[in-house]
């Protein structure tokens, strides 16, 4: 499937007004936010629009960039019947055609990669519950072709005592998916080739939160082979940086420290600054790109003498078998942090991205005799990096900053939320949930404040009650109690209400949208300073009825539809509250 960028807008038919498009268009759009679709077009070709709109033409249409260049797309113009909305999907040809080479380049090279080895792989279709497995040296051809059922059953046929679980186990996975994993059962228990052994290492893919693929490699080998380091299962590697993976690196870690209780070694948590911010500005591939040099130069300053691993999304662990003592950590960790802040990476318009790093440390045994508090006081000190400023390095020390049991207490009576920035939104919510469900002090006020800072809403507002009435606001723009009761009533008006879904839910990316069917609508819209929302209606623990609002006053936002689950349960967190009764 093309991964290049692909560019989808929503237009008025007739004025070719914007009326709402997916983040890579507004990108190209750049600074001409309120110009019409026409004039993105090059002047020969946009005279051409409404015969491209009323006979759903799929055609070669060149595009105009803020530098005055042209961009050629392929475009498809679908009109929407007894609608003034055309939507229009364009692929940039240029971008097209070297992906397709890169494409194909890259199937040449892996194919003959796959031909080094005497291994076998398999492909698992969730959506069409279908399994094969191939020889890596005559790709093209099926092993075995079949149902996950029949599958199941030809190895519940083998299996006995010794693997009957790890069978199961790894059935269980290919039909329920299981991110990474790798499961070593005894015997050949695919009937292929005489073994005393089969490690079945795989990975399962996600679309838009849905299961739908699994992939992986079956590697066969007996306890001769087992004794020889060459044939030993390779350490899982993160797919993107190289380094250890984040169970690849705790195991290794938690083995060190707690099992072989190695003498005078030093765990780091390094974090790089604002990485969000890259990928939420740059995109997710400028972010790789970025994850990719970070990790090439501590991988590089740590060499043999340690141990690095992809802890998180933008985290990394170190341990350190060499730098025990103050000054040598010192000595290491300033190389690490200034190396990566020399080095910089490039947007596609020439822009250099900087790049700073904060870390924290702890050291075994000296400072705490178990992997679980070394990593806290770890955790401690990158906290406290990130809370001088950043693109700096704390090194813990208890005469500085007090004993393990000083600080957990401290923290404990803090707990704030997602305070090293790096929390996904699953995450975010279960740490909500946590502190609602569990009884701890939690006013709705901090709430909302979480969900606007951590979630990154510019505006969350929260409407309750028969008729509504707004009980709490948070984020930027806050609105005046004169504008909030004069527009109010625009949650109960029949133009807004019929767009919800049967969950609920209903999203713009765009305001602009509304002026179309409903001009009071749109105006008080517009007077609350609202560019784009998402509304999910609810009811609270006494079935008050309650909208919660996400609301971008700022810019325009092309809102992920994957995020809705996470919206939801927001929702139900706030159910657990007595939203009649809220005083402002």
């Amino acid at each position: 499937m093309y991964k290049g960028n692909a560019y989808e807008v929503k237009v008025n038919s007739k004025t070719f007004d914007i009326l709402s498009a997916n983040t890579a268009f507004y990108g190209f759009i750049g600074s001409r936010l309120y110009n019409t679709f026409d004039k993105l077009v090059e002047p020969s070709c946009a005279k051409m629009l409404p015969e491209y709109i009323e006979q759903e033409q799929t055609v070669i249409l060149p595009l105009v960039t803020e530098a005055g260049d042209s961009k050629k797309t392929l475009a498809l113009f679908v009109s929407r019947e007894n609608e003034e909305i055309a939507d229009i999907k364009m692929i940039v040809l240029d971008e097209m055609q070297e992906w397709e080479w890169n494409l194909k380049n890259q199937v040449t090279r892996k194919n003959a990669i796959l031909r080094l080895y005497n291994d076998y792989y398999f492909e698992y279709d969730a959506i069409q519950n279908h399994i094969r497995v191939y020889a890596a040296d005559r790709f093209e051809a099926n092993i075995m072709a079949m149902s996950l059922e029949d599958f199941e059953k030809k190895l519940l046929e083998r299996a006995d005592e010794s693997n009957m679980s790890d069978v199961k186990k790894l059935v269980g996975i290919l039909r329920s998916g299981g991110d990474r994993f790798a499961i070593n059962i005894a015997g050949d228990i695919l009937n292929i080739r005489e073994t005393a052994y089969t490690l079945v290492k795989g990975m399962s893919i996600y679309e838009n939160g849905e299961y739908v693929y699994t992939t992986g490699y079956i590697h066969f080998w007996s306890e001769r082979s087992a004794s020889s380091a060459e044939n030993k299962p390779a350490l899982e590697r993160d797919y993107l940086t190289g380094v250890l993976t984040k169970a690849e690196i705790t195991k290794l870690v938690v083995s060190t420290i707690d099992e072989k209780k190695t003498q005078n070694v030093t765990l780091a948590i390094i974090d790089i600054d604002y990485f969000k911010k890259v990928n939420d500005v740059y995109g997710h591939m400028k972010g790789d790109e970025v994850l990719k040099k970070v990790a090439s130069i501590i991988r590089h300053e740590v060499r043999d003498t340690g141990l690095v691993g992809r802890f998180g999304g933008d985290e990394f662990l170190v341990l350190f078998f060499d730098a025990y003592d103050m000054e040598t950590m010192r000595e290491r960790l300033r190389s690490i942090r200034t190396r990566v802040a020399a080095n910089t990476v490039k947007t596609d318009t020439g822009e250099e991205i900087s790049l700073t790093l904060s870390i924290g440390c702890a050291a075994y045994p000296k400072d705490a005799d178990n992997y679980e508090d070394l990593f806290f006081l770890a955790d401690f000190a990158l906290y406290r990096a990130k809370e001088k400023g950043r693109n700096r390095y704390i090194i813990y020390g208890k005469d500085k900053h007090g004993t393990l049991e000083d600080i957990r207490n401290t923290r404990m009576g803090e707990n704030p939320l997602n305070s090293r920035g790096n929390m996904s939104p699953a995450e975010l919510v279960c740490a909500m949930q946590d502190k609602v469900y569990t009884g701890k002090d939690y006013p709705l006020f901090r709430l909302l404040d979480d969900i606007s800072l951590n979630m990154n809403i510019q505006r969350v507002m929260l409407y309750a009650g028969t008729p509504f009435k707004q009980v709490g606001m948070a984020g930027a723009n806050r609105l005046s109690k004169s504008v909030v009761e004069s527009t109010i009533d625009y949650l109960d008006m029949p133009e807004l209400k019929k767009g919800y879904d049967d969950t609920g839910v209903l999203m713009y990316d765009n305001i602009k949208r509304i002026a179309n069917t409903s001009t009071e609508l749109y105006d008080k819209l517009k007077k609350q300073q609202i560019i784009s929302f998402a509304h999910i209606r609810f009811k609270d623990k006494y079935g008050t009825e309650a909208v919660l609002s996400l609301e971008f006053v700022k810019n325009i936002m092309t809102w992920n539809e994957s995020h809705i689950p996470y919206y939801r349960l927001l929702t139900k967190i706030l159910s657990e509250y007595d939203l009649g009764n809220v005083t402002q």
